[in-house]
């Protein structure tokens, strides 16, 4: 079944929340993705704390996703900046035990899957040669590394982080820019699908994906062995078409994109 399917017949079948909550916690969703996107850390941690104000126990699998989300993407925005932050490490914890208390709430949610295997590579990646610490990762993260990546299809999120290990992970598990490419473009496909089909969707429903598949196709063919500074270009100018504010699009990718025909000549 169609992820967004799925996750809309879940809908039909709970409790009607509160519309009040409903409200306050879409109006905080579009905080929490606006402040991604512009790379703004101390917003996210601030609405991290503000989601606590959606009591609705009906909404206490999304408000925890997104608690986990700004989480994530607050550490992701700190790995952007020219000296990393101190705190990625608490970030990135924080964040996979905020998408636990979605699973929990919400059990064999996808969407919470994506984010605990998502905070969690970033993890390992942080923890590099220490064996001790990697293998207090491990044991969550491969069953569901495994779960995300082999039921994936239909889900622009799941896709976008799969491409991405495909591309970025070392051999065996990645390295792979043609398999990755292949994966990143059934992400936007999956994006298309999901905006014809979610539209009138609550905004704190996930379904973010689009503009992030396009801005890993601009990363592929700008950092791999399928470089192509046109069509990097015009990934890159699609993703800051469908996010305009996107603070690393604009002024992290974008300058390297164009450093490209400089290196050319």
């Amino acid at each position: 079944m169609d992820a967004l399917v799925l996750t809309m017949a879940l809908a039909l079948a709970a409790p009607a929340p509160r519309p009040a909550d409903a409200a306050r916690l879409a109006a905080l969703v579009k905080e929490v993705r606006s402040a991604d996107y512009r790379g703004d850390r101390a917003a996210l941690e601030r609405l991290d704390s503000a989601l606590d104000a959606v009591k609705d126990p009906s909404l206490a699998a999304y408000r925890a996703y997104w608690q986990g989300f700004a989480r994530w993407r607050r550490a992701l925005n700190g790995f952007n900046e020219p000296a990393w932050p101190g705190d990625l490490k608490s970030d990135l914890e924080a964040s996979v035990a905020r998408f636990r208390a979605a699973l929990v709430a919400r059990p064999d949610w996808i969407e919470a899957k994506i984010g605990i295997v998502g905070a969690s590579a970033s993890l390992l990646f942080l923890a590099r040669d220490d064996a001790a610490e990697k293998q207090k990762i491990l044991p969550e993260f491969v069953p569901l590394l495994r779960d995300v990546t082999e039921n994936n299809d239909g889900n622009a999120r799941a896709l976008w982080f799969t491409g991405g290990m495909q591309l970025g992970a070392p051999p065996p598990y990645g390295g792979d820019a043609v398999k990755a490419e292949a994966t990143m473009r059934r992400g936007l496909d999956a994006a298309r699908r999901e905006e014809l089909a979610g539209r009138g969707t609550p905004a704190y429903v996930p379904a973010w994906g689009g503009a992030e598949n396009l801005m890993n196709l601009a990363y592929l063919y700008s950092h791999s062995a399928m470089k192509d500074r046109q069509v990097a270009l015009a990934y890159a100018e699609g993703a800051l078409v469908a996010a305009p504010e996107w603070h690393y699009v604009r002024d992290v990718l974008m300058p390297q994109i164009q450093a490209l025909e400089e290196a050319r000549r």
